[in-house]
């Protein structure tokens, strides 16, 4: 394993215990019955009863687990250990049968040999991923003929903004990248309720690449899949910022800012 997967690989066995605890998750409300999914993925995905879906990058298993609530047959992937041992857990807990496997994204075809109805991956995902053109390689051979992927994510212009400033937006991260990733050493989570009061963490260091929109689609297509659309949406699956407000619809968008941007990216893609 790479050192810089090795890394965000103990930064994300440290995260689980402290996501599964945090009101960013819900996960009792989850437990009670409410979905983890947002509404433009359920709106854009459609129907899934009955369908097969292998979810990439899992995490503990909350959004693989509410699509099998909805009907689909779900095998979830995550590189996390720690992870898949608390989905496997709280499919049991729960009463919703899914399979959940440990695999890096690039050796899931040592793992799995079945074809899906639906690759479903999001949020928070090929940020952690160096190669894009190998991820869209994993997905096309995973899917059958017909199959449809679907990614929905954090705009990628969206990571250049200056997540620290309150009066202004501002530029910190360059838009294209060459390849490198970015390198990070501090406390602190996506699921912190108050940013002056970070998480403290044993494992700080984490690396990420940032993603061109042309970079994405790009590499679906080099791999052999047909795009259908691609959405922009203007608002954000987390606080990014601290002019973001989440609204009733589990959405955050900027109050006082206002700027006319995009901050969520979907697509569809289809193996022909």
């Amino acid at each position: 394993m790479k050192k810089e997967f090795e890394a965000n690989l103990k930064l994300w066995n440290e995260l689980v215990d402290i996501h599964a605890k945090s009101k960013f998750y819900g996960l009792d409300d989850f437990k009670a019955g409410k979905s983890s999914l947002l509404p433009t993925e359920v709106e854009e995905l459609g129907d899934v009863n009955g369908k097969t879906m292998l979810h990439l990058q899992c995490h503990f298993g909350m959004d693989s687990l509410s699509w099998a609530r909805k009907g689909a047959i779900v095998t979830g992937i995550d590189f996390s250990d720690k992870a898949i041992i608390k989905a496997r857990e709280l499919s049991k807990e729960v009463g919703v049968p899914a399979t959940f496997i440990q695999s890096n994204v690039y050796d899931v075809l040592k793992v799995i040999k079945d074809k899906f109805d639906i690759v479903f991956t999001s949020y928070g995902t090929i940020y952690w991923l160096d190669d894009l053109l190998g991820w869209a390689k994993v997905i096309y051979h995973c899917l059958k003929s017909g199959g449809m992927f679907y990614f929905i994510d954090g705009h990628p212009f969206s990571h250049v903004i200056d997540e620290n400033t309150t009066d202004m937006l501002k530029i910190r991260n360059a838009y294209f990248n060459d390849g490198n990733p970015f390198v990070w050493e501090e406390d602190g989570d996506y699921t912190d309720e108050d940013p002056n009061n970070p998480t403290i963490l044993e494992n700080k260091l984490e690396y990420g690449w940032g993603h061109t929109i042309s970079e994405i689609i790009n590499s679906l297509i080099e791999a052999g899949l047909n795009i259908e659309f691609i959405h922009e949406f203007p608002f954000s699956f987390h606080g990014f910022h601290p002019d973001v407000k989440k609204d009733e619809d589990g959405l955050w968008r900027f109050q006082t800012l206002k700027p006319e941007m995009p901050l969520t990216l979907a697509i569809k893609a289809v193996k022909p």
